[in-house]
């Protein structure tokens, strides 16, 4: 039976139950809701002590408590009709009154104590549509259910793989095939050698053609190339590495750095993997320095050759992926030809016989065990004066004529050195897919488990809870499930305009791709870790996949480019608004646009909203990409002040850019959130299917509201938002976890990723 209450505590009721259910009441909060209660006229003291016991984090509703209050408001839930059922305040002021014979004479019809009521809702940050519908959820299980959109999994896993459908579906009925099944191998030759059968299982099934030209045994389907090695990345990822230098980058080099002759001899053998290649651009002293490479290339004009030539010990190419299975190796090195260096250069060098020995002048070295890969066989190689035919240097940026002589269609070194590095851009944008697809294979495991698993008493002794059921557990995986869906799209449009790409938009692309890469390979490796503490124990168990996952992920914050490295060049870009400028003259470029575009002041952007709480505010697209906007904008304006000051001072361009890197990367992470966001309400925008949008909507909107919330030191620092705010937006965050929460299954289910694949018994159906 329910204990009696008086109309006072029923006209806020409500708004506690909301409060309870769905956050912590921080000290500050605590002391503004005493301030409220003991300001409305309509509670006795008797009301305001019951009200006040239940503000104390010590002292939260038992669950007789609750259940009383929810009894209240199944009575009252039939007797309201549509308006009243519209807003908390409104349902609290009905029960009120409700309870009192002489309701036209209470004061809870008055306007007075209707505003009152309403500004403790404020001061709880319980208001708006989603509270509303967490109190009308507890009333009536039935309009739980209804309160959810329902979407087809299947319809929006078509939508996620969009254009690329019929190849992921092609990659996934392949690694169905137990001859791709992970396991663990602890020998390395062993490991190596199945994943070598692997690759060379998938060029023979046409897989590694893709990017190159119909003559040459191609498909001319650069944008297939790439969706192939996402959707191998959902499995073991030495094969999917492997593939991607094969393919992507040895191949990729021949193709866009070479011409009609190198295309003949050696592309349909690359792409069926009957020539096997490296990519050999890093060397031990210089990593991402590539204009700084040590290896030269000598053209000798009597002979008409090219020797290659490590020219010290530390000058070796150092992870050189394919190194010990390669015969050919593509070498970025210094050209000289006479008394002049033209720069880095590509030059084809052979380095194994047919029957795997090494030639003469070659030395490789194996990089041995690695945290993960090591199905990959990496190595290190130097030359000792190497000679090999001019015909082997890539020459469609930079050639060598019959007169011995060096020309280029792109005169100025620094242009031509850009576009020739225009061949990493593909694979930048395929590891940020690989991540996307590791962070969506941990979190398909620990979500499942999560929704298997059951822990601690429940409302009984004899009941436990699914860890799923956990605010803590939601808030947990269900923000990453957002950000991996934002990531997802981001990366997919991006990989649609590369493959589309003309020359005029290619430094764009390159500059989306170097943050893209660094930020989705960053929330993979803290997506993978948070799965596999999500799921405890059995998280560490091998079989559970977490331990290949981690292991062979982390690498992707360093390869394909250092992130700390590729965010510096997205704020230089940035800087400079993508201008040809930069590109062709360096650091001085970018700092004469910033003398003539920015002024010593910041015209300060000031918000009005900076108190607006109401979910309908928080939830709006409108402040979102407003509030992403400012971020980037306010971290360029004060940026850009910063250099040009420093060079008003006098310092160099390196010094000024020196004393920046850190500004310089919260710039790079701010253009790069508001990136993502972008393409994911544009590619939201293309759903038709109604019910799809409504789930995605959410999604985004978690996506973009938990981002603000882990900037909130920033926004904060910068007037942006209040503590209210930011608290309010905290809530909001937690609501959007526990109304995705019923359609998590459907979320990963679209992901497509074949039960054989994700192997993990925790994860089983």
């Amino acid at each position: 039976m329910n204990p009696p209450y008086s109309p006072g505590v029923l006209s806020v009721l409500p708004l506690f139950f909301v409060g309870w259910s769905d956050s912590v009441l921080s000290p500050s909060e605590i002391q503004l809701i005493h301030d409220k209660l003991n300001s409305l006229d309509f509670l006795t003291e008797e009301d305001k002590a019951y009200l006040i016991k239940y503000t104390d984090p010590k002292n939260p509703p038992s669950k007789e408590v609750f259940k009383s209050w929810v009894n209240i408001f199944k009575q009252a839930s039939s007797e309201l009709n549509q308006e009243e059922k519209k807003s908390l305040t409104k349902i609290g002021l009905t029960i009120a009154q409700s309870s009192i014979s002489h309701k036209s004479e209470t004061l809870f019809a008055s306007p007075e104590t209707q505003s009152a009521i309403k500004e403790l809702e404020n001061a709880l940050g319980v208001e708006g549509v989603g509270s509303l519908q967490l109190l009308l959820n507890a009333v009536d299980e039935t309009e739980k259910e209804k309160s959810f959109p329902s979407f087809n999994a299947a319809s929006l896993g078509d939508f996620l793989d969009g254009d690329q459908k019929v190849i992921l579906d092609r990659v996934r009925q392949l690694l169905r095939d137990p001859f791709f099944k992970y396991e663990y191998i602890a020998d390395k030759e062993v490991y190596r050698t199945k994943t070598l059968q692997q690759l060379k299982a998938l060029a023979e099934q046409g897989l590694g053609a893709y990017a190159f030209p119909k003559e040459y045994g191609g498909k001319d389907d650069t944008r297939g190339s790439i969706a192939v090695f996402e959707g191998l990345a959902y499995n073991d990822n030495s094969l999917t590495i492997k593939y991607g230098v094969q393919l992507g980058l040895f191949g990729g080099a021949v193709h866009a750095l070479g011409t009609k002759k190198h295309h003949e001899l050696y592309v349909e053998d690359l792409a069926y993997a009957k020539l096997l290649g490296c990519f050999a651009m890093t060397e031990t002293n210089h990593g991402s320095n590539v204009k700084g490479l040590q290896t030269t290339a000598i053209y000798n004009p009597s002979t008409k050759t090219i020797t290659v030539n490590t020219p010290t010990e530390n000058d070796s190419k150092e992870y050189i992926g394919n190194a010990l299975h390669s015969e050919m190796a593509a070498v970025f090195a210094q050209l000289y030809v006479g008394e002049d260096c033209h720069g880095v250069h590509c030059i084809l060098v052979p380095v194994r016989d047919k029957e795997g020995n090494l030639l003469s002048g070659v030395r490789i070295e194996d990089n041995g065990y690695k945290m993960g890969l090591n199905g990959v066989d990496n190595g290190k190689i130097w030359f000792s004066k190497v000679e090999v035919p001019a015909d082997n240097l890539l020459n469609r940026y930079g050639d060598i004529n019959d007169q011995g002589e060096y020309e280029s269609s792109i005169p100025n070194p620094n242009k031509r050195f850009f576009t020739m590095l225009g061949a990493l851009v593909a694979g930048r944008v395929s590891v940020g897919l690989a991540s996307v697809s590791c962070a969506k294979t941990a979190l398909t495991i620990a979500i499942r488990y999560a929704l298997k698993r059951k822990q601690f008493n429940g409302k009984s002794a004899s009941e436990e809870v699914l860890i799923m059921d956990y605010p803590t557990h939601q808030r947990r995986l269900i923000p990453l499930l957002a950000r991996t869906y934002a990531y997802h799209f981001a990366l997919n449009g991006l990989a649609d305009r590369y493959a589309e790409a003309k020359e005029e938009n290619v430094r764009k692309i390159e500059t989306d791709a170097a943050g893209l890469k660094a930020m989705a390979s960053w929330h993979c490796i803290r997506t993978i870790q948070e799965c596999r503490e999500a799921c405890g124990g059995k998280g560490y168990l091998a079989e559970n996949r977490f331990t290949n996952l981690k292991g062979d992920s982390d690498i992707f914050a360093t390869f394909e480019g250092d992130n700390t490295v590729l965010l510096q060049l997205v704020a230089k870009g940035a800087l400079t608004e993508f201008k040809q400028s930069f590109h062709n003259d360096g650091a001085m470029a970018v700092l004469r646009f910033l003398g003539e575009r920015v002024s010593n002041t910041i015209a300060e952007y000031n918000p009005l909203t900076t108190r607006n709480t109401s979910l309908d505010h928080l939830t709006d697209r409108e402040f979102h990409r407003e509030a992403f906007r400012y971020r980037y904008r306010k971290l360029l304006l004060s940026l850009s002040s910063r250099m040009n000051n420093y060079l008003k001072m006098k310092l160099s361009p390196f010094d000024a850019f020196s004393k920046c890197q850190e500004h310089m990367l919260e710039l790079a992470k701010a253009y790069t959130d508001r990136y993502v966001l972008y393409e994911f309400r544009t590619s939201i925008e293309k759903c038709e299917d109604e019910s799809l949008k409504r789930i995605l909507n959410k999604v985004c909107d978690l996506y973009a509201l938990s981002v603000i919330e882990e900037e909130k030191g920033w926004f904060l620092e910068n007037d942006f938002m209040e503590g209210s705010k930011t608290k309010a937006i905290r809530r909001v965050v937690s609501k959007l976890c526990q109304e995705l929460r019923p359609d998590l299954n459907g979320l990963i289910d679209a992901f497509g990723i074949p039960e054989e694949v994700i192997a993990a018994p925790i994860a089983m159906k």
